[in-house]
């Protein structure tokens, strides 16, 4: 189903970018028809590539998004959609072609920087330490009762966020130890 899906997509996408480059053609065309004779078959047999900017989008799983935006010569459209085969078209304008991808990862930022913490009894990510940064991105209570002394300590002095790994375990670990409500019925 989605790669049906991809299909008509990239199916509409080729309609489009054809009637871009048909319009080049026929702009083209209407050249010849005012020059002499001798530029005149120059002019047919030659065509410009497609100049496109094209947006990268990389959304990871902290939520981060990194945007890198270039200039791109595209000389084959087949080649051009090849490449981008992993990426997901967001938006496709008249010179312009977003792509998006998840990336199953952390973020080079919150590798470099984050760390988590409590702010107010509540897990934390801090752009550096906790208590000397500004938080990120709150989570959960955690019932601070139930934590080891050790544990207290690593979050007063901050857990540094090194891979996805760390993430991940230091989430599901303190899922734990939030505060569950009762229903009364």
């Amino acid at each position: 189903m989605k790669q049906h899906l991809f299909l008509i997509v990239l199916s509409a996408i080729l309609v489009v970018v054809g009637s871009m480059i048909g319009g080049i053609v026929q702009a083209d065309d209407n050249d010849i028809n005012t020059g002499d004779e001798g530029t005149n078959k120059e002019k047919s047999s030659k065509r410009d590539p497609l100049e496109v900017e094209v947006t990268l989008q990389k959304r990871y799983m902290d939520g981060e998004v990194v945007e890198e935006t270039r200039e791109e010569t595209i000389a084959s459209m087949q080649d051009f959609w090849a490449y981008y085969e992993d990426w997901q078209l967001v938006n496709q304008q008249e010179g312009e072609v977003v792509f998006r991808k998840q990336i199953s990862d952390i973020s080079p930022y919150l590798k470099e920087n984050g760390y988590f913490g409590l702010d107010d009894n509540i897990l934390t990510i801090f752009d550096g330490k906790p208590g000397e940064q500004q938080a990120i991105q709150s989570f959960y209570q955690i019932e601070t009762s139930e934590l080891e002394t050790f544990q207290e300590k690593q979050l007063q002095d901050g857990i540094k966020i090194e891979s996805k790994e760390v993430y991940q375990t230091v989430l599901e670990a303190y899922r734990d130890m939030a505060p569950t409500e009762s229903v009364n019925g």
